[in-house]
């Protein structure tokens, strides 16, 4: 009785440590199973002939021993082949009730085994293990008696214990390590002495060698496979919640050791905001993703991550229309969403709202929340039963009272929306305004308001990506105090946008200031840049925003509603909803025609099997379309059949392509002589934009070439040109705090490009540079790797770096832009100078082989994967391009010759050169708009890094060209007129 109250006592203290979070209905579990394999074991022994034997007052029953391991192996399956087959009788009976319980069918069992790959691999798992655990544990128990079978297990208990805590990194307290030694001190306590065991062992006479291996293989291969399934489990995302699993569901390795989590999910600081607002409890771990929120302290969370998988997943990824329904309420339905899916995600988890009491450890008392839930076109809280409860503590004056939330006026985000229409249903309703509004709205943590397009800053002083503009009167207000007036312009993105010289000539005083104190005037139109550097007004062309797009998108019920209204019900997403999703993508068919211009050029097989819309809302669009909601829902119907529907989309309308092509979605962009819905090409609206898109235009011999769309269609020729305008655009905004974190928070970043997959065969697709750590400060050499990925967008590019340091800061936005650098540890050589790097570079090249540029290198183009081997040397000696084959002959060569340049001609090879400038040259390039290159045949320009770094370049110069126009972060200008 002793010995076994301090087994318990050991097991107890074990559990007591914070760390383990015990679940007491595991331990009720565990306790009853325990009792199960006793009850097994002792009748096992008890069911067959057997002599009785006493020794030291104990009953030992010993049952005829097999004469051979095979007999072992074999009397163990035969065991446990019956013992299995006669208890899933009652399993079959208990799965049945279970079943019919939870209202799940056969059908929806299979469905589910069948479709989630997690169930399919824990399914596959949990009979592998079951089954081999269960053949050894009975194969032992012939070998032995009933209480020797438990004693062993308490001995690999203690094992497994340890063997946990390796794996899922929960360090074991003090108390913890003294209950284990007491559990182990009780067993050897039980059995008077540790000889017992060996003694029981010892007594077959023929078989005592064989029978201690057998022992000791059983126990090394139980931990071995207890170690294999804890590493399973580890990687569960349903499961126990461990630092991996947590890490792959977007918690940062800080959180991912807690089980205790308090969650801030919004932009603004709590009610009260005080030091010790933020001061967590020893054991707790802080969530707060937007840095300014909880002074600088908490961990990032990837919403997307965390919520896959779960009911709320679609939610999360089509955020900016969720936004617009929404509004402040938004932020209230992150943080509940933040919170009930960590409950879900991780067993053992608590959570609590900062500046709360209360924690929350089941999910469960939270299943009526459903977020996507309306009541007749009502959208609030209430009609979603939201769980006010996480957003309360003791002070609450109601029961829908959110005492815990902050003030949501603490700052405001602002989109437009069109000119106030007197009847929205008269057909003119162009839903391509919204839709670049949406894009916008994608980068804020949530929309407080939308403001008319005409006066955007009327009461207004929040923040504003202003992506759109009319052409007449002031934008900015005159305000009293000129430091208010230059606050309102810091929080406004003037990014991609299309204007007339009229908008410009009212507001030059204003977009000039703009400019010089602020950000370049980002354009949508080249014709709007054109405009605007006539009037000496810094600018880009930016393209359009709508090229962010992201969304999952919706499915919708053909209810009988004739399609071609764009009015078919969205379907509210339910439990399953990814699985849908995937069914509809998999038959995704659908010839989508959008106000095209010019359907003769449509063969009549195609426009039959079509489904026509409107971009604008139709005049019989049987839905009232004057709330905004409504207005809303009509574009998300049409960006979700972009995305879950259609193969291809053929149009004409510049807002419906540009989004489709941000969604993956091949676009056939169809003018007639250059005319579209909203005017003539010349205009401007489109210019640069349309390089994005196949193109038809049959009066300028642009014919269909598409055949019947049967087959695959091709992806879209501009796909890694809109991937330029994408990171560019994430490199401006990610200067706004609040823009940048909630990229991140809704899974943004990295982007994911369109054209990754887009490989060109016939190009190198290797670089190396060598840096030293201040480099990654200088935007002279990071404009030499954006010269690469410009031209070679799905090149590897390797920054070998001589120091153990491998930040790369600033240049860490190539990876955020979903390009693929990698930097790496360069080794450098007492005999090697700066100035002198052949031996580095031919050892890079001796191990990777590829393309090696100097960091004041830029290319002009692409470079064949046919280049002759060869390299140029810059004017101080050092390598300025070199090209080379892992183990090519040339790397030996080139570290003996004083050859300024070499190449090997080869046979199908390419010839090469580059120009290296002196630094008059490099003067007269960045400064003299009439010099032109030496030679235009070069591949790369290599100019004076002194000249660079102290000169200015020249708008129109030859360096102009070759470091502003061949850019990737073209938002950051280096120029001047």
């Amino acid at each position: 009785m002793a010995s076994t109250f301090i087994i318990v006592e050991g097991t107890s203290m074990l559990l007591a440590q914070k760390e383990m979070e015990a679940n007491y209905k595991s331990i009720v579990f565990a306790l009853g199973s325990g009792f199960c394999m006793a009850l097994r074991n002792v009748l096992k022994k008890n069911g067959g002939d057997r002599d009785t034997n006493y020794n030291r007052g104990r009953s030992v029953k010993e049952e005829k021993l097999p004469s051979s391991c095979g007999e072992v192996f074999l009397k163990g399956m035969y065991n446990f082949t019956l013992i299995t087959t006669m208890s899933a009788i009652p399993a079959a009976l208990i799965a049945l009730l279970a079943m019919l319980f939870n209202n799940l069918s056969p059908k929806a069992v299979v469905e589910l085994i069948s479709h989630k790959n997690d169930v399919k691999t824990n399914l596959i798992q949990a009979v592998i293990f079951h089954c081999l655990y269960n053949m050894s544990s009975i194969t032992v128990l012939s070998l032995t008696s009933a209480p020797v079978h438990s004693l062993l297990n308490v001995g690999k208990r203690i094992a497994n214990v340890l063997s946990a805590a390796v794996v899922f990194s929960v360090p074991l307290t003090y108390w913890g390590k003294i209950g284990i030694l007491l559990a182990g001190m009780g067993a050897l306590l039980h059995i008077d002495d540790s000889t017992w065991i060996l003694s029981g062992i010892a007594r077959s006479r023929h078989y005592k060698h064989r029978r201690t291996r057998v022992f000791v293989i059983w126990i090394v291969s139980m931990n071995a496979l207890w170690w294999v399934g804890m590493q399973s489990l580890a990687s569960i995302a349903n499961g126990i919640t461990t630092a991996e699993s947590m890490r792959h569901l977007g918690v940062h390795p800080s959180v991912a050791h807690s089980s205790s989590i308090v969650v801030w999910m919004y932009p603004f600081p709590p009610p009260s905001s005080s030091n010790s607002t933020f001061v967590v409890k020893e054991g707790e771990s802080l969530i707060c993703p937007y840095r300014m929120a909880c002074q600088g302290k908490g961990s990032p969370i990837n919403m997307a991550h965390l919520t896959e998988g779960t009911f709320f997943h679609n939610f999360l990824l089509d955020h900016p229309y969720r936004k617009l329904l929404h509004f402040e309420d938004f932020n209230h339905h992150m943080q509940a969403i933040a919170m009930i899916s960590l409950l879900l995600k991780g067993e053992g988890v608590c959570v609590r709202t900062l500046g709360g009491m209360e924690e929350f450890c089941n999910a469960l008392q939270f299943s009526d929340y459903n977020p996507y839930h309306e009541a007749n076109d009502t959208i609030d809280l209430f009609t979603t039963t939201f769980p006010y409860k996480l957003l309360q503590d003791d002070r609450a004056v109601s029961s829908t009272d959110l005492n815990l939330s902050p003030d949501m006026n603490t700052d405001q985000f602002a989109t437009y929306g069109p000119p106030p229409i007197t009847s929205v249903n008269s057909g003119r309703y162009n839903s391509g305004e919204d839709i670049q509004s949406m894009a916008a709205v994608g980068w804020y943590p949530f929309v407080s308001s939308v403001r008319s397009k005409d006066k955007p800053f009327e009461n207004y002083t929040g923040n504003f990506i202003l992506n759109c503009l009319n052409s007449g009167g002031d934008l900015f207000p005159s305000l009293d105090d000129p430091q208010e007036t230059m606050n309102l312009m810091k929080k406004t993105e003037l990014v991609s946008i299309f204007t007339g010289k009229g908008a410009i000539t009212n507001n030059l005083e204003s977009f000039r200031l703009y400019t010089e104190e602020v950000q370049p005037f980002g354009c949508r139109s080249t014709l709007t840049c054109q405009w605007l550097k006539e009037q000496k007004i810094k600018s880009y062309y930016s393209a359009c925003l709508t090229l962010t797009s992201t969304y999952d998108g919706g499915l919708l019920s053909l209810d009988g509603t004739n399609p071609s209204h764009n009015a078919l019900p969205i379907l509210e997403p339910k439990s399953n909803f990814s699985t849908d999703v995937s069914h509809v993508r998999e038959e995704k068919d659908l010839i989508l025609m959008v106000d095209v211009v010019d359907t003769s050029v449509v063969p009549k097989s195609v426009r039959d099997r079509a489904r026509h819309l409107s971009a604008d809302i139709p005049k019989v669009y049987p839905r009232d379309a004057t709330p905004y909601s409504e207005k809303i829902r009509y574009c998300y119907r049409l960006l979700s059949q972009y995305k879950n529907y259609a193969k291809v989309v053929i149009t004409s309308r510049i807002h419906v392509g540009l989004p489709a092509s941000a969604l993956g979605v091949p676009v056939i962009f169809v003018s007639k002589a250059g005319w579209l819905p909203g005017g003539h090409e010349r205009t401007g609206r489109v210019s640069g934009l349309l390089e994005v898109f196949h193109r038809v235009d049959k009066q300028r011999g642009w014919d269909w070439t598409f055949g019947d769309l049967s087959g695959d269609m091709s992806p879209n020729p501009g796909s890694h040109y809109a991937d330029r305008f994408r990171a560019s655009f994430w490199n401006r905004l990610k200067k706004n705090d609040y823009y940048n974190d909630a990229a991140h928070v809704f899974g943004r970043i990295p982007l994911k490009r369109q054209g990754a997959d887009l490989y060109s065969q016939d190009i190198q697709s290797k670089f190396h540079f060598i840096f030293d750590p201040s480099d990654f400060t200088c935007w002279q050499t990071r404009r030499a790797i954006e010269s690469v990925f410009y031209f070679h967008p799905n090149a590897k590019v390797f920054v070998h770096v001589s120091s153990n340091e491998l930040d790369l800061g600033a240049f860490s936005i190539f990876m955020e832009s979903g390009y693929d650098l990698e930097a790496r540890k360069f080794e450098y050589r007492e005999k090697e100078t700066s100035s002198n790097n052949m031996v580095k570079v031919c050892g890079i090249l001796q191990s990777f082989g590829g393309v090696f540029l100097s960091k004041q290198t830029y290319l002009r183009g692409e470079l064949s994967d046919t280049l002759d081997s060869g390299y140029v040397l810059k004017k101080d000696g050092s390598v300025a391009m070199m090209v080379a084959a892992r183990g090519d002959v040339i790397l030996e060569s080139a570290l003996s010759s004083n050859d300024v340049s070499f190449r090997a001609s080869q046979p199908n090879a390419k010839e090469w050169d580059v120009s290296t400038l002196t630094a008059d040259e490099t003067n007269n390039c960045m400064g003299d708009v009439n010099w032109v290159l030496p030679s235009s045949d070069v591949v790369a320009v290599t100019v004076d890094a002194h000249s660079l770094q102290e000169h200015k370049i020249l708008m129109d110069s030859e360096c102009y060209g070759l470091l502003e126009k061949n850019c990737i972060y073209c938002d950051e200008l280096h120029w001047e007129y």
